[in-house]
């Protein structure tokens, strides 16, 4: 399965700079936090709608967000 990633934009914070970075990785979301990926049910919310304050990102910009949260 392939890996999503998503830029958290809650709280008036943008794609680029976002409030949190989570990846849905097999069926199961994680959020990057401390410079390791950590498991989270916190943004089931996405995959039934319920929550819409991200943005799709590619594998790059997810790369390129942790490095900036280093």
């Amino acid at each position: 399965m392939k890996v999503q990633y998503y830029a958290i934009t809650k709280y008036g914070t943008t794609k680029a700079a976002p409030f949190a970075l989570v990846r849905l990785n097999n069926g199961v979301f994680e959020e990057y936090r401390g410079g390791d990926w950590v498991e989270s049910d916190r943004y089931d919310g996405i995959l039934i709608g319920d929550f819409s304050d991200y943005d799709v990102i590619s594998a790059e910009e997810a790369e390129s967000i942790q490095k900036q949260m280093q």
